[in-house]
């Protein structure tokens, strides 16, 4: 039989990568950049995933044009990772939608005020899970200054989601992209749940070598994962999610797109790739259901 006789889809999608970038975004990057306004930054900004447009600057027409893009494409709940440190439209957005958006936190915490975010993110808004970001906020995922964000989680029962390995963004510094960086993090917290966004992003090994070590490791797929491209040796994404099955099995993979801007708006384009990515592979029903949803769902208790 060829992979083509029998095609299953999911029953529920449940984006776990979503960026979440409102008119507030641009203005601060425009002003980092030394621009005038987020209008001359766009005009300037040489983004690989083509134009992007300024989001609205009312948080309830941003939250509905996301609303309008899941509804267009079926997908039952999305990740919300906003900006850095800030509540703002993550907040109008889950009031707004409140059985579509699942809130998350971006949080550097380098910053002496990350903690205090992060416990009114979950005590007003039912925050579900943590984006740090070591290459880009410059920090070691054993730093002690991570400590009170991790305790958090497990008190809480968050998912921290990392990205390691590499970044677009340009002042990225290698020096803590390594996702091994995590080990001694995953040995003290048992209970909290780490995902790798984007297979590690670059750092695939690493990211079997933490799954093989601890159990408390996922797999998170988003991305185009062009990570692929600058590997010396040749990786496919069905290569890929082999090797994450042959280790772990399902349970530990969790789907995601890294969603962004408009007017891509969400991106099916990767949904429908990594779906005939594991129907090639030939996961059951259960199985493919496990990936888009079912994982995300265990570990949030959505």
């Amino acid at each position: 039989m060829s992979s083509v006789d029998r095609w299953y889809t999911p029953d529920k999608i449940y984006d776990a990568h979503c960026h979440y970038f409102g008119h507030s975004f641009f203005n601060r990057v425009a002003k980092q950049r030394g621009f005038e306004s987020a209008e001359e930054l766009l005009k300037n900004w040489q983004f690989r995933g083509g134009k992007i447009e300024l989001p609205p600057k009312d948080s309830k027409q941003l939250a509905e044009m996301w609303a309008r893009e899941a509804e267009k494409n079926n997908v039952d709940k999305i990740v919300l990772l906003p900006e850095f440190n800030d509540l703002t439209d993550l907040r109008v957005a889950v009031q707004e939608y409140p059985d579509l958006f699942v809130p998350f936190l971006s949080v550097d915490p380098t910053q002496p005020e990350a903690k205090s975010i992060l416990e009114k993110g979950i005590s007003e808004i039912g925050v579900k899970g943590i984006k740090l970001y070591p290459p880009l906020h410059y920090f070691h995922a054993y730093d002690d200054r991570v400590t009170p964000i991790y305790e958090l989680a497990q008190e809480h029962n968050l998912l921290v989601t990392f990205h390691f390995g590499v970044s677009v963004g340009s002042t990225a510094d290698m020096r803590f992209m390594n996702p091994t960086d995590l080990s001694p993090v995953a040995l003290k917290f048992p209970k909290v749940k780490f995902a790798l966004a984007h297979f590690g992003t670059g750092y695939f090994r690493e990211l079997l070598f933490l799954m093989y070590h601890y159990k408390n490791i996922y797999a998170e797929t988003s991305s185009s994962n062009v990570w692929m491209d600058y590997l010396p040796h040749k990786l496919t994404l069905q290569d890929v999610f082999r090797k994450v099955i042959d280790a772990t099995g399902v349970d530990h993979i969790i789907f995601g797109t890294d969603s962004s801007f408009f007017p891509r708006g969400w991106r099916r384009a990767i949904f429908e790739w990594q779906l005939a990515v594991l129907n090639d592979l030939r996961l059951s029903q259960e199985e493919i259901n496990a990936v888009f949803y079912k994982n995300l769902e265990k570990v949030l208790n959505l």
